[in-house]
């Protein structure tokens, strides 16, 4: 950290103020990344219940075509 003794009260309160509104801006940032990976994971999951399913039902159409 610099030497914060050359600054005024004035000037200090403004450099607080630009941190503060750093801070906040990055923490809701990292706010709406989590919310859009938590909506990935949903779609993500949603997708390998599917495949799932598709895989099982291609594995009974095989299953049936050797019995054939």
């Amino acid at each position: 950290m610099e030497d914060l003794t050359k600054y005024t009260p004035t000037e200090l309160l403004k450099i607080i103020n630009d941190i503060k509104l750093k801070h906040d801006t990055l923490k809701q940032e990292i706010i709406d990344h989590t919310f859009e990976a938590e909506e990935l994971e949903k779609k993500i999951n949603e997708k390998i219940i599917s495949l799932t399913e598709i895989e099982k039902n291609y594995i009974a159409l095989i299953e049936e075509m050797e019995k054939r």
